[in-house]
């Protein structure tokens, strides 16, 4: 009885474990994958507002919800990035940050993005994601106003 007893309590404990295991990983994705809105400041017609390292740091110290495009002028890619922000239809407009490479260089921000152009969508004061412009698996992102809208929107609910 003692033996049946212990190989029961053992299974028992061996699925308990496997559940909670399995529990944690779909709770991590779904917060992971979950859109969040940005602050409401920033729902209106597409609009960049220039800032600096400085402005950027208080942002995120104040732990808003917003968007930054790593601005750098003598770019080609820049060039388009910008036409696709402000080409987005009414439903998705809204109003992002413009920092110049030079100052995400010497920000926080530089921690997570390493090359420029880029889009970094930050939530409650965290970089949530940004586009790695080094990267093959973001090319996609920077060929088009639709294809950039959709990884947008995988991160911001409008």
């Amino acid at each position: 009885m003692g033996k049946k007893k212990a190989i029961i309590i053992s299974a028992v404990a061996t699925l308990l474990l496997a559940g909670g295991i399995t529990g944690g990983i779909l709770i991590i994705n779904n917060q992971q994958e979950q859109p969040f809105r940005l602050d409401s400041e920033y729902y209106a017609a597409s609009e960049s507002i220039d800032i600096t390292k400085d402005q950027y740091e208080d942002l995120i110290a104040q732990k808003k919800s917003f968007v930054v495009m790593v601005d750098k002028p003598d770019c080609v890619t820049t060039t388009s990035m910008r036409e696709y922000m402000s080409g987005f239809p009414g439903d998705t407009q809204f109003k992002y940050y413009r920092m110049m490479w030079e100052d995400v260089s010497k920000s926080s921000l530089h921690e997570k993005v390493k090359f420029a152009p880029s889009i970094a969508i930050i939530h409650e004061g965290t970089v949530k994601a940004w586009l790695d412009a080094d990267s093959d698996k973001d090319v996609e992102y920077y060929n088009s106003a639709e294809a950039l809208q959709s990884w947008i929107k995988k991160y911001i609910l409008f």
